[in-house]
Order: structure tokens, then sequence, then C-alpha cells
């Protein structure tokens, strides 16, 4: 049993976030019934954008990104290198169904194609179109 989770629910678990709480939930629901977490390779550097901008935006101190870093690693997420050329053309094949305009999301949406999963979001427009086109993507809520 598995699920694999956003960079936006991950985020909102490791700051200040009003929807933190939903995100907490989540994860004790998916924790108490054995789910293992899992991401693409790329949610770290997502994760990594979102601290740099808060610290550079004055929303959150320098100091804090350490130990928000050493809360990421207690997650027990399980990451998936993108392997080339096999994970690209299914990306780029998932990126233009979902007319988006940038590929990260497509790599969710492809690892929980290979697992058997859902993905699990806070993105409210990835989830409602990707579920529209028949991808397993599922908006947290609270």
């Amino acid at each position: 049993m598995s699920v694999v989770v956003d960079a936006s629910v991950i985020v909102a678990l490791l700051v200040a976030d009003e929807r933190q709480g939903a995100a907490r939930a989540h994860l004790e629901r998916w924790a108490d019934a054995g789910e293992e977490l899992h991401a693409p390779a790329v949610l770290p550097y997502e994760v990594a954008n979102v601290l740099a901008r808060l610290v550079f935006d004055g929303q959150l101190d320098a100091g804090s990104v350490r130990e928000t870093w050493s809360d990421l690693a207690a997650l027990g997420l399980r990451l998936h290198p993108f392997v080339l050329p096999d994970d690209g053309s299914a990306v780029a094949d998932i990126t233009t169904q979902l007319r988006r305009r940038h590929a990260t999301d497509a790599t969710y949406v492809h690892l929980a194609q290979q697992l058997g999963t859902q993905v699990w979001t806070l993105d409210g427009p990835l989830a409602r179109n990707a579920a529209n086109l028949g991808f397993p993507v599922k908006l947290v809520t609270a």
C-alpha cells in the first residue's frame, strides 16, 4: 500500500500554512493505514525552491531551513529517480494531456501510474484537471 505525495502537501506539513491541518490529518491517516509515501526525485528541488522563496520574502528564517530539511527526512519518503529514456516520453505525454507548462506535475502522475496508486495534492486546478482526464490525482481537503 502506497501513496504519491506532491510537493504542495510536503511544504504544507513543513512550514506554517493554512492547509497544514488538512495535510497533517492525511499524513496521520496514511501512517495509521501503513501507507508508504512516495515521490519523484524532483520533490526536494521543489521544496528547496519554496523554502528559498520564503526566506527571500522574509516569511521564513534562514536558520530554520536546516530543521525543515530534518523534518522532511523524518517523513521517510521514498524518492524515485527519473529514468531516461523510459520516463521521458511518458512524462511528456502526460504533460501535454494536462496542458501544463511544466512537466513537474506529470512526474508525480507518472509515478502514481507506475505504482498503481494515487497522487495527493493541494493544487486544486491540477486535481480537477487530472481527474477529468482519468488520472489518479486526489485533492487533500480538510
